[in-house]
């Protein structure tokens, strides 16, 4: 790894509540239908929500992104290939040039899709049989590739480093701590540093909670809380706006991304 540091170019992505309830999604022409819940215009990186119908099929050729992707299974199950669906709960990472799209289907849910600098979809029609996913490098040559796929119920809970009973499920990184394999690098703006699931617990009152520096993308996946007089609960998303008084009626569950600040990264 070329450890010298190079710049990263990133907006300001912040973006208020979206609350999945009530936000207009629209169709695209498979049948499944998009929420876009942030996008920097400087880069382009852009985190979606997919909400596919039951028995989706479609045809799709192979394909991969030269960024990396976090996806987050929030409910339902969706096949991206051969292999075994990814079902609720499930976090998946993908490095730059994972090759992936074979026969994918669904059986009814909705999955979060956070695409790490501009999406720019290049196929793959050239390559050996498979049933799993590829990665190919600079000059197309392959090598199969298992993306970093966590069962996040699966992972134990432990103290988050924020005090007040508030609890963690670490899935890739650490909170606060430079992620010098898949942060934020120049292919990939706003690769995050941390992902993990995130527990405040019931009478929590106080500032909502973050680490120093940090900024964080945070779905709810359940529990209610009122936040900078907001309600928050499943099915609220925001991008960096989380502040306030923090009130939580029940345990307040989410799914967060963290970033460290992108003024400086380490090249590959």
């Amino acid at each position: 790894m070329n450890r010298s540091a190079i710049p990263v170019q990133r907006g300001d992505r912040r973006t208020p509540r979206v609350d999945f309830a009530t936000a207009a999604w629209e169709p695209n022409e498979f049948g499944v239908e998009v929420l876009q819940l942030s996008q920097d215009a400087v880069s382009g990186a852009v985190t979606l929500a997919l909400r596919t119908p039951a028995d989706l099929q479609y045809p799709e050729r192979e394909h991969f992104y030269d960024c990396d992707q976090d996806l987050f299974q929030f409910e339902g199950e969706f096949h991206h290939d051969e292999e075994r669906p990814f079902v609720e709960g499930d976090y998946v990472y993908r490095p730059p040039g994972t090759v992936y799209g074979r026969t994918p289907g669904s059986s009814g849910g909705i999955i979060i899709a956070s695409l790490n600098n501009q999406p720019r979809r290049h196929h793959f029609d050239d390559h050996p049989p498979w049933t799993g996913e590829y990665l190919v490098d600079e000059r197309w040559h392959t090598r199969e590739v298992q993306p970093m796929l966590v069962s996040s119920g699966q992972r134990p809970w432990q103290d988050a480093g924020l005090g007040n009973g508030i609890e963690m499920r670490p899935l890739r990184g650490e909170p606060g701590k430079r992620n010098e394999h898949c942060g934020a690098r120049p292919h990939s703006p706003w690769g995050a540093d941390a992902a993990l699931m995130l527990k405040i617990p019931r009478g929590y009152r106080g500032p909502t909670p973050a680490w120093t520096d940090c900024e964080l993308e945070v779905l709810v996946t359940g529990g209610i809380a009122r936040i900078d007089h907001e309600d928050w609960y499943r099915g609220c998303y925001t991008f960096g706006a989380l502040a306030g008084t923090c009130d939580v009626q029940e345990d307040l569950e989410c799914y967060v991304r963290v970033f460290l600040p992108a003024d400086t990264a380490l090249s590959r």
